[in-house]
């Protein structure tokens, strides 16, 4: 448990499970919350380092978005895949110095995506490394950005097309750059984030759904997340097939139940009422209200029905929200 995690747990927060925190709030909560100023510990999410003069051309070979465009102090959101076009992880990338970049994704991944990549490292100078525990990673909700606040110098940051921004935080200002923001926003827990990234239609892989998703299939082409002018990458043959020549038969939606209490693990399978063939997996669930919010990867047809089967349950009856993107 590093020095961070310490202070969370000496302030009162809730943990009642590893890498998820509370803060007391309820789901009857969210609505209100969504619309306030909050901040977040991203303890859910992990951090891989890559470093080396040839980090670069290497992550360049490796992942979905055209890393050679990102200039240092700037992000964007990506994939790695295998060489059938499945993904072992999205993430966000920083480019933190001239040849050291960091990689933010659900923290089941992080050994896993080290493991794999390393296999293709050895012919190239960088290294790569577990970072999780030198910085601090906080989420800001979109009204934050509307609430003066103290002049923060994160390591670095992303924003987000929703108007929320992941701040990328040195170990050592964790406590107080923490202090200086839950002064002007309400600390909120890991929960709320999720279903942020839910109405944002930000899907992620972990450790359920690894290799289980090609990138479009969790539409990263709607968020920038896929370049498709780069060139040559690990799986890229299967994706640009698919956006040239194939017809893709699964997309992710978002839905909403009142027919469940808890949400189901991430990679459960769907089936339509009566049927025995999967028609789609979950992405990942949170509670809301009264209900259940979820993306859902599915085919069009299950897509407009309005009851499901969600893993070895009951058949639910389900509303399909909007995204805030269309899906390519």
């Amino acid at each position: 448990m590093n020095n961070w995690q310490v202070f969370l747990n000496d302030s009162g927060v809730v943990s009642d499970q590893p890498h998820s925190v509370s803060f007391g709030e309820m789901p009857i909560d969210y609505p209100a919350l969504l619309n306030m100023a909050t901040v977040t510990p991203l303890v859910h999410q992990g951090l891989v380092s890559i470093e080396g003069p040839d980090s670069a051309r290497f992550l360049q070979g490796q992942l979905t978005c055209d890393v050679v465009q990102l200039n240092i102090g700037e992000s964007m959101p990506g994939a790695c895949c295998n060489p059938k076009g499945r993904m072992l992880t999205n993430f966000i990338l920083y480019r933190v110095e001239e040849h050291h970049y960091l990689l933010q994704m659900h923290h089941s991944l992080v050994k896993l995506t080290i493991e794999h990549m390393t296999k293709y490292a050895v012919f190239f100078k960088a290294a790569l490394s577990d970072a999780t525990e030198q910085y601090l990673l906080l989420g800001l909700s979109a009204a934050l950005a509307t609430v003066p606040s103290p002049q923060i110098k994160p390591y670095a940051a992303h924003p987000h097309k929703d108007g929320r921004k992941s701040l990328l935080i040195e170990e050592k200002r964790a406590k107080e750059i923490w202090q200086s923001l839950s002064n002007i926003a309400t600390p909120a827990g890991t929960e709320l984030w999720q279903l942020q990234d839910i109405v944002g239609g930000l899907g992620y892989v972990q450790a359920e759904t690894t290799e289980m998703f090609i990138p479009q299939m969790l539409n990263l082409q709607s968020v920038d997340a896929i370049s498709f002018k780069k060139g040559c990458y690990t799986g890229q043959e299967v994706v640009a097939r698919m956006k040239y020549l194939g017809k893709l038969k699964r997309h992710m939606y978002r839905v909403f139940t009142t027919d469940r209490e808890s949400p189901p693990l991430a990679g459960t399978p769907c089936y339509l009422p009566g049927g025995e063939q999967s028609i789609g997996n979950l992405v990942f669930a949170v509670r809301y209200e009264h209900g259940v919010e979820m993306l859902l990867v599915l085919t069009d047809e299950a897509a407009n029905s309005q009851t499901l089967v969600i893993g070895d349950g009951q058949a639910a009856t389900v509303t399909r929200q909007n995204l805030p993107y269309i899906i390519d």
